[in-house]
């Protein structure tokens, strides 16, 4: 396969999507049973598996050495690839202000938080036409165009996503293979018709799909080569030699006949104004050259979503601290794995856009006293709960909060798929689905199998929690159980104890800066403090640690003081490199590990 400089062909490592950072974790690279030689039911094109790559020895070895450090500011661009051998890949670049893309290659952290549009400033030294972050936390900031550092607050939900979304869709070929694998009409279905009907139950009436087709237009690029960026430029240049206005539209797809050379299905920023979709030659049921699942996949990206997972723990166990994380492994949700229907986007996803929980939308009950609990089902809207929502951890660095999301679904609409007996038990629709999501981390979806011991990946579709059985998180101290599910809903048990309450520990710990800017030569003052119960915890020793923009540390400690305030200081060299960085704190307090961070900027 060959890729151009315009395809950014840098791709990430995602070391921390486990439940706690520095906790290892496993990219599962199995393909499913349902991805044999023979397609069955129609299951095609996306895999399950996906590709992360590992930090390379030499990038690593360069960002240690502390070689010159490049500054740059831009628009971010993320852009996914769902590959049809069964991978995928995620590509990092920066738009700069003359239109020139930097491809962007994060040795760890990327910045799952944001969407392709948001303005950022990065930093770094150059690698073979990039730029090399040592991570999407300490090396990337957010700002607000005008040069100024933003605060970073994750939008829920991303924008864009109401009302009717005008979507343009341009029919391209190439100039050696000036084919038509399908008519206008044939697209114009699938997108204003399959697709928007799709759009507007998930979204229970309140976003729709409307727009035009226009095409074919054969464009000065060969099948035997794939660049996203020029097959966007060109297909947009066809398009407005032909009268086409792309103001009057906020989504573009690109769709063209089979090239190897791509490798994807399908492909898609994630978020953006206008967002960007291409379409490889797709082949869907009854031979036409399209696939509604790979666009509704598409569109998810489009809006703003990152994929579906699974949450495996083996045959024994449904959380663990060890998990391996199946990219594509979801098998009721279009973001997870690829099947002939299109399975509705989870409540944590759906949360993301705003279609549950966010003004007239269905709502999502967050529950945090002991009790029994009911949810509708899950497809329909209207009046009551469509989800529930408790808390399963809190990061002890970032504050970001770890919750539980508890489903009813039933085979109506675009999830009636699950009557098919053939492949789907009725587990789904005759108990509760439990995803965890993480606040703030749009790559944070999984699904978790409540049936261990028949693996959800590699077998029957099981994975919801039956009436009459619990789960039990020990550490969250809440137990789960389903007792009863019908056509009209579900009904749950959820009981906290110990620790867990639904709420956190009372024992805390803060760190803050004196200033958020810094020049080489300043001091930094490190300020903790910890307390209990509302109260200061005074002669406690606290551990702090500096992380630079180039991952390296200095570190010390001091005691609290009666106000329960510990105070570190650093002199910034004129050599430290500019950039954000990471300020931490870590002590215990009655035998509980505390840590707290916040970040400052060296200029």
């Amino acid at each position: 396969m060959t890729l151009a400089l315009g395809d950014l062909a840098f791709l990430f490592h995602d070391a921390d999507h486990g439940e706690k950072k520095g906790t290892p974790m496993t990219i599962k690279l199995c393909v499913p049973r349902i991805f044999g030689c023979a397609v069955i039911a129609g299951l095609m094109l996306l895999g399950s598996t996906f590709v992360h790559a590992q930090s390379s020895p030499a990038a690593t070895a360069q960002l240690q050495a502390g070689g010159s450090q490049v500054q740059l500011e831009g628009e971010l661009e993320i852009l996914f690839q769902d590959l049809k051998d069964g991978h995928g890949r995620v590509l990092y670049s920066l738009k700069q202000a003359d239109g020139s893309r930097v491809p962007l290659q994060f040795l760890k952290n990327p910045p799952t938080h944001l969407l392709t549009g948001d303005h950022v400033r990065v930093s770094g030294p150059r690698s073979s036409g990039g730029l090399i972050l040592y991570s999407g936390s300490t090396n990337l900031s957010k700002t607000t165009g005008g040069g100024s550092t933003a605060t970073i607050t994750p939008s829920i939900p991303v924008p864009n996503t109401f009302g009717a979304q005008s979507v343009l869709v341009i029919l391209v070929n190439f100039q050696d293979d000036p084919i038509q694998p399908y008519t206008v009409t044939d697209a114009q279905n699938y997108f204003f018709v399959s697709a928007n009907n799709f759009i507007q139950e998930n979204s229970y009436g309140q976003t729709s799909l409307t727009g035009a087709v226009v095409g074919w237009y054969t464009i000065p690029d060969s099948v035997t080569t794939c660049n996203t960026s020029q097959i966007a430029t060109d297909a947009q240049n066809a398009a407005v030699a032909a009268g086409v206005n792309l103001a009057n539209y906020t989504r573009y797809v690109y769709a063209f006949p089979q090239n190897n050379a791509c490798g994807f299905g399908g492909a898609s920023n994630v978020g953006g104004n206008p967002s960007q979709s291409w379409i490889n030659g797709t082949t869907g049921p009854g031979g036409v050259s399209l696939d509604t699942h790979v666009i509704d996949h598409e569109l998810g990206h489009a809006f703003g979503l990152w994929h579906s997972h699974l949450y495996d723990c083996g045959t024994t166990a449904t959380i663990c601290s060890t998990p391996s994380i199946d990219e594509y492994g979801d098998l009721l949700d279009t973001m997870g794995v690829p099947q002939t229907a299109s399975a509705h986007y989870n409540a944590f996803q759906k949360e993301r856009l705003g279609w549950l929980n966010y003004g007239a939308s269905p709502s999502i009950q967050t529950v945090q006293t002991s009790g029994t609990y009911t949810i509708n089902p899950y497809e329909l809207g209207g009046v009551g709960t469509n989800a529930l929502k408790v808390i399963k951890s809190t990061d002890s660095v970032t504050g970001a909060k770890t919750w539980y999301y508890l489903e009813a679904r039933q085979a109506v609409g675009f999830d009636a798929f699950l009557t098919n007996s053939t492949y789907y038990t009725q587990n789904e629709s005759n108990g509760v689905l439990i995803h965890v999501g993480t606040d703030g981390n749009g790559n944070a979806s999984d699904l978790l199998d409540m049936t261990p011991a028949t693996p959800t990946s590699n077998g029957w579709f099981d994975p919801a929690l039956a009436v009459g059985q619990s789960f039990q998180d020990a550490a969250a101290g809440v137990t789960f159980t389903t007792e009863s599910v019908t056509s009209s809903g579900g009904s749950v048990s959820i009981q906290f104890s110990g620790a867990g309450s639904g709420t956190l520990s009372t024992a805390a710990l803060t760190v803050a800066t004196d200033q958020t800017i810094y020049v080489p030569g300043q001091t930094v003052s490190m300020m903790a403090t910890a307390s209990s119960g509302g109260t200061p915890v005074a002669n406690v020793s606290v551990s702090f640690a500096v992380t630079k923009a180039n991952g390296s540390q200095v570190t010390g400690s001091a005691k609290t003081g009666r106000n329960g305030i510990a105070i570190y200081k650093i002199r910034l060299r004129q050599t430290d490199p500019p950039g954000t960085y990471i300020a931490g704190a870590n002590t215990t307090i009655k035998g509980k590990v505390l840590n707290a961070a916040t970040q400052f900027l060296l200029q």
